[in-house]
């Protein structure tokens, strides 16, 4: 259904982004990849490229500041 960035973070790694796959059947999240160095601008790259490829939405909701309370895409 689509392709989704999503920032976390945690007191070892600091912010990372996960990529994930937001499928329908079976219904859910499946984490792609996290990307730890320079996470915005190659979660963003990366999701682009792939999203474009599946012919479905790239989602990410604060590509510029770590936000893990950023709306999540919805169908």
């Amino acid at each position: 259904m689509a392709v989704e960035a999503v920032w976390d973070g945690d007191t070892v790694h600091d912010w990372f982004v996960d990529l994930l796959a937001v499928t329908a059947e079976p219904a859910g999240e499946h984490r792609l990849a996290t990307i730890h160095t320079d996470p915005a601008a190659a979660v963003d790259r990366a999701g682009r490229a792939l999203a474009a490829h599946l012919a479905v939405p790239f989602h990410f909701a604060s590509p510029d500041t770590p936000d893990d309370e950023a709306p999540r895409w919805r169908p």
